[in-house]
């Protein structure tokens, strides 16, 4: 999926995408046209450097907002003038979005279509067209663009994910990873990467999955990742601070590594340098279909998928045990083999995708990692060791975010005081466990008058009276409950009931 960094038409995010190194960018039309005034051409190669693909967007968007008071003629101008300007920057653009202003209506903007570039054209498809016409349109058409907000219909996209895989799909507007996960998306373009300067927002790849925190948790989310923060390279300080360069170039670095994590999810090769992926037909963005020679009357027949065999997932696996037991029917006693699930080392992580590639000690490029985690909790005393060490390694970070604390003037720290919560979760748990007593309950059951009075003496209402003496004049309790018939017994503890 190529993703395009878009707002680079204007000056200052333009020399950062290119400074970062970001190979694909997207500009507006709509937004030049608002900072420049044409007096003298204005070429995309004489503003981006070569190594990096554009994606020309109209920014009709701006034009279909509810409110927006532009004439007819008005917009005949401008979209004149768009036709011009990406003929005479055609070849410098990876891709271009079709002038839809909606004002204009629907058939005045498929009669522009005919003059379309067959291949780096992109028709913008509106919700309120309906679903009929986004098939038609997908049956005459290679590459349509579909919103964020149209999207937001999780009826579409089964459809969507069909189309993927015939014609290629670009989301405009795009700012959800799990969005752009739904279906196999050709490209998007997004300008939510400028919220960290815009919005005071925070954007930082967590190893396995981008965070996003508004501006209102950013000094909790900034401390609670500083260490990651400045492992990679940037200034933590600055950040603190407020620093739009260094905030951007952070949000820039975080949706690289989402980016790239999306696209293998999709299954395709990132590369080492863009990161991003590269479709299996780049020319159409269609996978190749292997054919096979079906003998006549059976040409160009496509071979039927291989079934696959089932495995477990990493980190489980299986173990049998027999397990006995009464049947109900007939009272026998029997036994059956069933398994139990344990979790386990999944040894899936490779060096090479690790987050922690950098420092770790054991790196080796194209190895598996060289650590394991050997933990099996089955008993009670494993339960508490495990508990012990969980309780030993919070209360040292714990005591690490206190001198942080300190350090940095005293001021109470949210994070801290959560950690300490937990702390004294972990700790009450444990208490509970080792307080835990049991339960010791009997059940007699006599049939005789002469019992009765035995038992009333023992445990009843009367058991405070004096006792029914033995032909010694004590009281054996054994004797007792031998003659009632009481055979003797052991004790089973039984593991404290949660109230």
């Amino acid at each position: 999926m190529i993703f395009y960094f878009a707002g680079a038409e204007i000056p200052s995010h333009r020399a950062l995408l290119a400074a970062e190194h970001i190979p694909h960018v997207g500009m507006s039309y709509m937004g030049l046209r608002r900072r420049v005034k044409f007096s003298k051409p204005w070429t995309i190669e004489d503003h981006y450097p070569p190594e990096q693909s554009v994606f020309l967007d109209s920014g009709c968007h701006t034009l279909n907002r509810p409110g927006v008071e532009v004439t007819e003629e008005e917009i005949r101008d401008i979209a004149d003038h768009y036709d011009q300007f990406v003929e005479a920057n055609i070849d410098h653009v990876q891709a271009y979005t079709e002038f839809d202003a909606l004002t204009m209506g629907r058939d005045w903007i498929e009669a522009r279509r005919q003059h379309l570039h067959p291949e780096k054209a992109i028709v913008v498809w509106h919700e309120e067209w309906g679903i009929d016409t986004l098939k038609q349109i997908a049956d005459r058409y290679p590459y349509i663009a579909v919103g964020q907000g149209t999207c937001g219909d999780r009826d579409i996209i089964p459809l969507l994910r069909s189309l993927s895989r015939t014609i290629r799909l670009h989301g405009m507007g795009f700012s959800s990873p799990p969005l752009m996960l739904s279906a196999d998306w050709y490209s998007v373009s997004s300008t939510t990467w400028l919220s960290a300067a815009q919005h005071g927002e925070t954007f930082i790849w967590a190893g396995t999955e981008l965070k996003r925190y508004p501006a209102r948790y950013k000094t909790q989310a900034r401390k609670r990742h500083r260490t990651l923060i400045t492992g990679a390279g940037f200034d933590a300080d600055r950040i603190d601070a407020d620093d739009a360069t260094e905030n951007l170039r952070l949000s820039l670095w975080s949706w690289q590594h989402q980016i790239g994590h999306i696209s293998q999810r999709h299954g395709k090769p990132v590369t080492a340098t863009t990161g991003t992926a590269t479709s299996p037909n780049e020319e159409t963005g269609t996978a190749a279909v292997a054919v096979i020679d079906g003998g006549p009357g059976n040409e160009g027949a496509t071979a039927p998928p291989a079934e696959r065999v089932k495995k477990l997932l990493p980190g489980i696996e299986t173990e049998q045990f027999t397990h006995r037991y009464t049947d109900p029917d007939t009272g026998e006693r029997k036994t059956r083999t069933e398994h139990r699930v344990n979790a386990v080392d999944p040894g899936v992580r490779v060096c090479d995708g690790c987050f922690l590639a950098q420092k770790c000690p054991e790196y080796q490029p194209g190895e598996s990692c060289a650590y394991e985690i050997p933990v099996r909790v089955r008993t009670k005393e494993q339960y508490i060791s495990l508990l012990d060490s969980m309780i030993s390694m919070q209360a040292m970070r714990v005591f690490s975010m206190r001198m942080s604390e300190e350090v940095e003037g005293g001021y109470a720290d949210p994070n801290l005081s959560s950690e300490m919560d937990r702390l004294a979760k972990y700790v009450k748990l444990k208490a509970d466990i080792e307080e835990a007593g049991f339960t010791f309950s009997m059940k007699m059951e006599s049939k005789g008058s002469a019992e009765v009075g035995l038992i009333s003496r023992l445990f009843g209402a009367q058991a405070e009276g004096p006792p029914a003496l033995s032909p010694a004049g004590t009281v054996s309790a054994e004797n007792a409950l031998s003659q009632m018939g009481v055979v003797d017994a052991e004790i089973v503890e039984e593991p404290a009931r949660k109230e």
